[in-house]
């Protein structure tokens, strides 16, 4: 390492670390259990330090130093989602095809048509609630009147 990331603390080099793999100053905060001004003045400190005028250079500088691999902010990283357990229960409603992705199936896997289905029968589903609720509505109504 240089002289000048020498004198980097740990935090400092901490939130560099997480702000070269993508993170905002919010995120890193709460991460790390601090405001997000600490966050701000841990990045000021760092690019003094090393004489950059963007934290991102200063992230990159570290990064490089440390032989990091080269971070593709346009990649995501992959999110560890766990199984849902086999033996919890499921209703009628769970195993319907809905059009939005549920916490059984969190990513929308259905077909066009699958999609249209879907979302028609949505449609119907309030049309028809709709339409009882004016039934009702009118038939109160007639009562009082």
């Amino acid at each position: 390492m240089s002289r000048s990331l020498d004198d980097l603390g740990d935090t400092q080099k901490d939130t560099l670390r997480l702000l070269y793999r993508g993170y905002n100053a919010k995120e890193i905060a709460r991460m790390h259990g601090v405001h997000p001004a600490t966050v701000h003045q841990r990045l000021t400190a760092a690019r003094k330090a090393l004489g950059v005028n963007r934290s991102i250079e200063a992230a990159r500088m570290l990064a490089e130093a440390e032989g990091a691999p080269v971070y593709d902010g346009l990649l995501y990283d992959e999110i560890d989602i766990a199984p849902t357990p086999a033996n919890e229960p499921s209703s009628w409603l769970s195993r319907l095809p809905w059009p939005l992705p549920t916490r059984r199936r969190p990513t929308n896997d259905l077909s066009f048509l699958e999609l249209l289905a879907s979302i028609l029968g949505l449609a119907a589903a309030f049309m028809i609630a709709a339409a009882l609720f004016f039934i009702a509505l009118s038939l109160l109504n007639s009562k009082f009147l």
